[in-house]
């Protein structure tokens, strides 16, 4: 497995994370200290924020029976764009698509990580 691919592997599996300990500590291992998480609608920073932020959506969705799963990525440089899926954790249509743009630091942590909502093209 590429780095780039393990680091889009653990990213995946922080949002799907159901033991709250565990979640936090891959949150340490993948945001900066003062690492930047943005959605549509909110801005978080720092490890305990972005916590609060995936734990969050773990309550809004996972917890609701979904599941997020990689859908592609790519990397440039210092930069990764991930585009994810929701889906029923049984199996089903895409419930949601989504965007991430990811900055990391020098050592490979998450400084910004920007997330963008985007349209299904089947459900177009």
């Amino acid at each position: 497995m590429s780095k780039v691919a393990d680091f889009v592997a653990r990213y995946t599996a922080v949002w799907n994370e159901a033991d709250a300990d565990r979640r936090l500590k891959a949150i340490g291992e993948l945001w900066a200290s003062d690492g930047h998480y943005a959605n549509v609608s909110e801005e978080y920073r720092g490890h305990e924020q972005v916590d609060a932020a995936i734990r969050e959506a773990y309550e809004d969705f996972i917890l609701k029976g979904f599941t997020f799963k990689v859908h592609e990525y790519h990397e440039n440089h210092d930069a990764v764009r991930i585009i994810w899926h929701m889906v029923p954790a049984g199996g089903g249509d895409v419930a949601a698509v989504g965007t991430e743009f990811i900055i990391l630091d020098a050592d490979g942590l998450i400084r910004i990580d920007y997330q963008f909502m985007d349209v299904d093209p089947a459900a177009q």
